[in-house]
């Protein structure tokens, strides 16, 4: 935006001699439009450094399923050639938005939590078997269908 300001105040000053760039622009000389762009920059800056604050904020405290010893995080680890500590099986018909509620939930409640959900890890139907295999445990959400 500031480049393109500057472009026309310095083209209006080259074509048009006797023009004042001030009666297009509102600005009477560059310094000042290269200052109003410094300006905007600026407060844009401390509006996302506000907006980053506040979201940090948010996030800190939200709520995460702590050990009652240690009041930290549980370690999540998983078995050499696992890769996902839940498979979250539903009925694709009518279980499909609650099981991603579910999946949601969790890895907000235990960050680093690994969840299957068939919509966003489901590359091979045929290899279903084989997603079950590198899941350490299963959960199955009933509902009608």
């Amino acid at each position: 935006l500031g480049t393109n300001w500057t472009t026309i105040f310095l083209g209006i000053e080259e074509r048009y001699q006797g023009a004042d760039p001030a009666d297009v622009l509102g600005f009477s000389s560059l310094t000042g439009l290269v200052n109003s762009m410094i300006a905007l920059v600026g407060a844009v800056l401390i509006f996302f450094l506000i907006g980053a604050i506040f979201a940090a904020r948010r996030v800190a405290k939200l709520p995460t399923f702590r050990l009652v010893s240690t009041k930290q995080l549980p370690e999540l680890t998983l078995a050499h050639g696992l890769k996902w500590h839940l498979f979250n099986s539903h009925i694709w018909s009518t279980g499909q938005d609650a099981a991603a509620v579910i999946k949601k939930q969790l890895m907000l409640l235990l960050p680093g939590v690994k969840i299957f959900l068939d919509v966003d890890d489901l590359k091979d139907i045929g290899a279903l078997e084989q997603y079950i295999r590198g899941t350490t445990m299963i959960l199955f959400f009933l509902s009608q269908g």
